[in-house]
Order: structure tokens, then C-alpha cells, then sequence
């Protein structure tokens, strides 16, 4: 390369870098006074104290009476039942929780199907009451008494929840009820010790009963 070419080419080179540098200036100067055109005040502010939020609880819990005589409650079983025959147990339902109920139901369960839980007519009944006081323990109410399922088969009460009518549903309260297990009479002729066709004798059935409230409506609160 000649001199003359060797110092046209530094000259443009150093051209280039100053043309960089100056570019980067620039752009560099551009971000500075962006900055300084958004730039602007805040204020702050927060409670000092409280503002805890605490939820409910929605709780029904089921247990036998707790008055001597009438403690069976569904712990013990029921032998030996025959046609008309009706037995009482006395359970204590509560609602344990914060929050207020609605809307109970009574739904039974069981892994067994004979005619005793499978058929309306002549298959096992369920009546609920209840009693504003604590039941005697000769079971009746010296206070007073009111319906809260009227008579429904099991067969029914298991095939979905039925709605029931129970004095309170609010949060601690307590209903005592007497649940009356009936088989209703019925006639049944056995032949030479053979057992007609769909009988209810000689049958078993591990019942379980699932009581359930909803919760009651929301609310909105103003305060």
C-alpha cells in the first residue's frame, strides 16, 4: 500500500470511531433526558393496625343423646324387628361451626340391597321428630314436639337426600331428634320352613345416615 493510501485509511478509520462515539453520545444523552421527562412524585398509604380477615366454619356433628336410657342412638344395632314393630333412637344433630346452616337433608346409605331397603311399600320406614327440650328417658318431650320427616322408606331416603324440617340451622344450635325405624305390618306365610318370595324376615342392613346442611346465603356487609 502506498503511503498515501496507508494514511487515507487510518483517517477514515478514526472517521468511523468518532462518528461511534458520537452516535453513542447521543443516544446515550436521548435515554438521560427521557428519564428526567417521566420521572415523577409518589405517595404511599396503609392501615397502622387491624385489617385481619377471618373465615367461617360450616360443622353438623351427630351424637347419641346424652340422656340415661335413650343413649343407643345408631351405635346399637336393631335385632329381632318384625312387622308393625317400631324402634326409637335419640341423636343429638348440631351445628358446630361459625357459620349459619340451610337447607338440611337426610340421605341413607348402604352396601346391602334386599327388600328391606329396596321396596317402598313393605320395605323398613323413617320418621323424624323433634322436641324443643331434651327428650325424657322414656322418650317422650315435655316440651314441645314437631315433625321433621314425615314417614319415607329407606328405599326412597337412598335413592337421594330428602329434605327435612329441623328447629335450627344456625351456627350452635342443637336439635334433638327421635328417628323412628319401622317395618310396617304386613302379611307372610313360610312353608315348611321356606321363606316366601321377597321376604322381609331374616334380612340385615348396615344403614348409614349422612344429615347435611348448605350454607346459608352469602351476605354483603357494610361497615
Amino acid at each position: 500500500m502506498s503511503p498515501v493510501a496507508n494514511v487515507l485509511s487510518k483517517s477514515a478509520g478514526s472517521m468511523a470511531l468518532k462518528v461511534t462515539i458520537i452516535a453513542a453520545a447521543a443516544i446515550g444523552g436521548a435515554g438521560l433526558i427521557s428519564s428526567n421527562v417521566f420521572a415523577a412524585l409518589t405517595a404511599t398509604a396503609s392501615n397502622t393496625s387491624g385489617g385481619s380477615v377471618t373465615t367461617g366454619t360450616l360443622s353438623l356433628t351427630l351424637a347419641p343423646s346424652s340422656v340415661s336410657g335413650i343413649t343407643g342412638g345408631f351405635t346399637s344395632a336393631i335385632t329381632a324387628l318384625g312387622p308393625g314393630d317400631t324402634v326409637n333412637r335419640y341423636i343429638d344433630l348440631t351445628n358446630a361451626g361459625t357459620l349459619d346452616g340451610a337447607s338440611p337433608t337426610l340421605l341413607i346409605s348402604t352396601v346391602d340391597s334386599n327388600t328391606i331397603v329396596n321396596n317402598v311399600t313393605t320395605g323398613l320406614q323413617v320418621t323424624l321428630f323433634t322436641c324443643s327440650v331434651a327428650w325424657t328417658n322414656t322418650g317422650t318431650c315435655s316440651g314441645t314436639t314437631t315433625v321433621a320427616m314425615s314417614v319415607t322408606s329407606v328405599a326412597v331416603l337412598k335413592s337421594g337426600a330428602q329434605a327435612i324440617t329441623l328447629p335450627t340451622v344456625l351456627a350452635g344450635g342443637l336439635n334433638r331428634l327421635k328417628v323412628s325405624i319401622s317395618l310396617p305390618t304386613g302379611n307372610e306365610n313360610t312353608v315348611n320352613g321356606v321363606l316366601p318370595l321377597n321376604t322381609v324376615q331374616g334380612l340385615t342392613a348396615a344403614l348409614t345416615w349422612q344429615f347435611t346442611v348448605t350454607e346459608r346465603s352469602a351476605v354483603t356487609t357494610n361497615s
